[in-house]
């Protein structure tokens, strides 16, 4: 559970009930305001307050689904490093984002710092559409080099 003293900036005023609220949030999005106020022993007015003030302020962003890859025919998790050899980590990771197609999607990419300059999280249906997804990649002149790294499992979420 996110501890008060770390979970936000001193700016932005979060009790104890916030941050519960927030990790009640985050382990399921969908938890109804009749729900959360039972488990925050709020009025569900109360509640409702609490999260448009969330809201206003920047703390929650939104409201997400957890969706099943392998229900959708992507059973295959990739994590690809990718080196750019020109331009920015920006334009890098548009260009990625770029190369999703049926075979092969890009979940998430980050610019990050060190060796590499961007992190894709990468699901496809079948480990020949991961290649032709990395050899795509790797003919673009953007980039210099990849590493992919296969996800064998989920230990935790």
């Amino acid at each position: 559970m996110l501890s008060p003293a770390t979970a936000v900036p001193s700016n932005r005023k979060l009790d104890d009930v916030d941050l519960r609220l927030l990790a009640a949030l985050r382990a399921n999005a969908r938890t109804s305001q009749e729900d959360l106020s039972r488990l925050l022993s709020l009025s569900r007015p109360a509640v409702r307050e609490r999260m448009r003030r969330l809201e206003s302020i920047g703390v929650l962003l939104g409201y997400t689904i957890v969706v099943d890859w392998e229900a959708l025919g992507y059973p295959i998790l990739a994590f690809v490093s990718v080196r750019t050899a020109m331009g920015t980590c920006d334009e890098g990771t548009q260009v990625v984002n770029g190369f999703s197609c049926d075979g092969a999607v890009v979940e998430e990419c980050y610019a990050i710092t060190g060796d590499w300059c961007l992190f894709a999280k990468v699901r496809a249906r079948t480990s020949k559409e991961l290649a032709n997804f990395l050899d795509a990649i790797k003919k673009n002149a953007r980039f210099s080099a990849t590493s992919t790294t296969l996800a064998l499992g989920t230990v935790s979420s």
